[in-house]
């Protein structure tokens, strides 16, 4: 989503876009969707997204709900469909739209599946390391225990299954009819997790090193392509090349030490859940995944790059390939120029598993939580529905505008709590371009395409803050002892981030009439006043702050913050001493300030301290005192006495003795 911002004296938008930034009280702003990262930043109930040409209408969706976390696996027998299922280890089929539990497993996961070639299928476990083989009607047989924990990919060829696995990266191969197992391969990675034949040899793709390895028989192995990743998760073979989802960050590794869920939520009831059941937070991608391709004579090139993060099951279409995206709840599909359109979006998270066949996708297989979609004809309810949009104070909503074909129709609703909850407004239809939601500090808006024709590819919503008053929120005075100069200085903030202006005046405490420090507007934070601006005496400065700058006269706001009154003292103490014998008698007095020390120093000997006559110096004239060493009655002497005031004053003089 782009932000372009306009200045209240232009009706013309200005060209570029800024990003998310938050519109100035004085500029009204526009939200802007315009392309594909605009578009996929929301959900796309129905709805498929071009690159260049925006949403459309998908085709419609067959939703089957499965009593499971997540498919982690597939296989296709006839008209009937076996998956494998975790966080609970199932075998279901479905066949017709209906669903059959035909085993569950003492396992977290069903990784893999092959049909025997009886009606029935081998299925790879995650944890035990077990192969089974499950009947059509549901009977389990351990066929073997491998040495590998995980088996994360199973092919059968003739009476041998194979079985990639991990930790270790090693492929064993199965006598199923004596239903032993021995090492066939070994790949120098942590797992192999996809395994195919390839007609002349088996190939692989592992982790958590992303390689693509040829074994060719017994003990031998070979990479045929290294990918920059984490990860090979699915493999494909068409035409004269093989093509390979590959992730980076997370690797499957992780999916061994899942256990189930007993809380987890229901999926929705029969039939398709409610509309942007993900938040823009769910959706957000995930790890990184691309496509690539390795042709025969050894070059290896990248097609294109996941815009939903990582990818899992793959299959190729014509020209281009098509991936489930692990982290999204889409489907998308790219080309060999890189560029990706999104052809499903799913409430669900993760889209798992992919069937196609020459014309695109006809079945979807799901995780977080666990459906199956099976691809109709025609077009179901298409609806576009924006992530949460964000201001940092109250907005107040304009014009919402959408640039397309066919009927499209606009709603909004508002609220102040992100994600939306019950106390968010209903969603209200734009009138005449207006948007009717209130006032607030969040909005949502969707889009619904009303006809199989309709396209959306521009979508603008406008809004302006409700200017707030900025706030100076700290004052302080100092005196500068050396020049004798008052410097000021202010702190202020304005949560609309619009330019401030200052008016600084002061008084002295107690007066009525606020005089003037300068004579405009004052766009600094500071100034320093001579003692001809303010001689000594005691004060009180009040800075007026205002948002004139960036609002004009008539929305501008201000508002205003008085100091604590502050003493400008630049008067040193005056002094009078004598002394008698061995004592020191005398008075020091201030003007404006208190009197808080005296200090004597006889003959540049460090400094004594007198004591006040009445016990404590706290006033503004103070007689003290203080017994001299025997030293003073004999020869000449000379007396330093200093005496200090709380403003940092010092008065000084000398005595001499004897002299």
């Amino acid at each position: 989503m782009r932000f372009v911002p306009r200045l209240i004296l232009s009706v013309a938008l200005l060209a570029g876009a800024l990003g998310g930034a938050a519109a100035q009280a004085s500029q009204p702003a526009v939200w802007m969707w315009a392309d594909d990262s605009d578009f996929r930043r929301g959900n796309l109930e129905g709805l498929a997204l071009h690159p260049t040409m925006g949403l459309s209408t998908a085709p419609k969706l067959e939703r089957t709900e499965l009593d499971a976390e997540f498919v982690h696996c597939w296989v296709r027998d006839g008209s009937k469909m076996w998956l494998g299922t975790g966080l609970a280890g199932k075998v279901l089929q479905v066949e017709a739209g209906k669903v059959k539990e035909i085993a569950k497993l003492d396992a977290p996961m069903v990784a893999s599946l092959a049909l025997d070639g009886q009606g029935g299928v081998f299925a790879g476990l995650v944890g035990s390391g077990e192969v089974v083989r499950i009947s059509s009607d549901g009977k389990v047989e351990k066929l073997v225990k491998l040495e590998s924990s995980h088996v994360w990919a199973l092919v059968k060829k003739g009476g041998t299954l194979f079985a990639a696995t991990g930790p270790g990266g090693k492929v064993y191969a199965i006598d199923i009819a004596a239903k032993t197992a021995k090492l066939w391969a070994e790949t120098a990675t942590d797992h192999v997790l996809t395994l195919v034949d390839g007609g002349d040899a088996l190939y692989a793709g592992t982790a958590d090193s992303a390689l693509l390895v040829r074994i060719d028989g017994e003990k031998s192995a070979r990479a045929i392509a290294a990918f920059p990743g984490a990860e090979v998760r699915s493999l494909v073979r068409s035409g004269k090349a093989w093509y390979a989802a590959v992730n980076g960050g997370q690797t499957a590794a992780p999916l061994a030490s899942l256990k189930g869920n007993p809380e987890r939520a229901a999926a929705a009831a029969a039939g398709k859940p409610a509309a942007a059941t993900k938040t823009a937070k769910d959706s957000q991608a995930k790890g990184k995944g691309a496509i690539w391709r390795r042709t025969d004579d050894g070059l290896v090139t990248r097609m294109y790059v996941s815009p939903e993060g990582m990818l899992s099951d793959i299959a190729v279409v014509g020209n281009k390939v098509a991936a489930g995206a692990a982290r999204g709840g889409r489907v998308v599909i790219g080309d060999e120029f890189g560029d990706v359109q999104t052809l499903f979006d799913v409430p669900e998270e993760e889209i798992l598993g992919l069937e196609v066949n020459a014309k695109g996708p006809l079945t979807l297989l799901t995780g977080k939580g666990a459906a199956l979609y099976t691809v109709g004809t025609g077009s179901g309810e298409s609806m576009f529905t924006s992530e949460v949009l964000s201001e940092t104070g109250l907005a107040l909503w304009g014009r919402a505008e959408v640039v397309g074909e066919g009927d499209l129709q606009i709603e909004t609703r508002s609220g102040f709590t992100d994600p939306p909850g019950d106390t968010w407004s209903p969603w209200l239809a734009v009138k005449n371009n207006q948007v009717q939601s209130p006032a607030a500090n969040f909005l949502q808006v969707r889009v619904r395409l009303a006809s199989p024709a309709s396209r959306l590819t521009e979508l603008r919503v406008y809004r302006q803050v409700a200017n707030r008053a900025p706030q100076v929120t700290k004052i302080d005075a100092a005196v500068n002892k050396a020049k004798g100069n008052v410097a000021l200085s202010w702190t202020a903030e304005d949560a609309d981030g619009d330019n401030m202006a200052f008016v600084v005046t002061y008084r002295p405490r107690g007066g009525k009439q606020w005089l003037n420090l300068h004579d405009r507007y004052y766009d600094k934070r500071q100034m320093e006043l001579t003692p001809s601006d303010m001689p000594d005496g005691w004060y009180e400065v009040k800075v007026e702050v205002s948002d004139l700058p960036s609002n004009g006269p008539k929305f501008a706001k201000a508002t205003a913050r008085y100091s604590k009154p502050f003493l400008v003292d630049r008067s040193r103490p005056e002094l009078t001493a004598q002394v008698l014998g061995r004592q020191l008698t005398g008075l020091a007095t201030d003007g404006l300030s208190r009197i808080v020390r005296v200090e004597v120093s006889l003959d540049g000997e460090p400094a004594m301290l007198a004591a006040a006559r009445d016990g404590v110096m706290d006033a503004l004239q103070e007689g003290f005192e203080l017994e001299l060493p025997a030293a003073v009655e004999k020869g000449a002497h000379t007396v330093l006495v200093t005496a200090f005031d709380d403003a940092g004053n010092s008065g000084a003089i000398r005595v001499l003795v004897n002299q």
